[in-house]
């Protein structure tokens, strides 16, 4: 016989899995994919460190790209530089909470690739570096 314990998740959170495996079209007991979640999280911790201590690094995962607070970014449209910012977790453009596919949009008024477009100045790089080639060193170290 199995037992149960009940362990508290946030409401908001948990509607978000039962909408999502709706929209998926599983049939499982949100109850069971959490039970699944769990044992997936054992069997990575051991060997993903980052999964065993809390991060207190704030910043924004773009992909397999991680973006630091502090992060700038920039993009050049018909000569002129347009700049924002990550502050938190979030990439803020003029005022406002935005992903980089909606910032290369904004700025050009049409479809753009963000990789291709966009520069990058992490708080630790000397130089401003294209996106993509940001995003090519991080899939070289993983």
């Amino acid at each position: 016989m199995k037992t149960h314990i009940s362990v508290p998740v946030e409401t908001k959170l948990f509607l978000t899995l039962v909408d999502f495996l709706r929209s998926n079209g599983d049939a499982r007991d949100p109850a069971e994919v959490v039970s699944a979640a769990i044992e997936y999280w054992l069997d990575n911790a051991s060997w993903k460190p980052e999964l065993l201590t809390e991060s207190s690094t704030r910043g924004y995962q773009w992909k397999s790209l991680f973006l630091p607070d502090g992060t700038e970014i920039r993009m050049q449209y018909k000569g002129t530089y347009f700049y924002a910012k990550v502050e938190g977790d979030d990439i803020i453009y003029n005022g406002k909470s935005i992903s980089p596919g909606s910032l290369a949009n904004t700025i050009a008024g049409n479809s753009r690739n963000a990789w291709r477009d966009l520069w990058i100045k992490r708080p630790h790089d000397k130089e401003w570096r294209l996106a993509d080639e940001c995003r090519s060193d991080a899939n070289d170290a993983d």
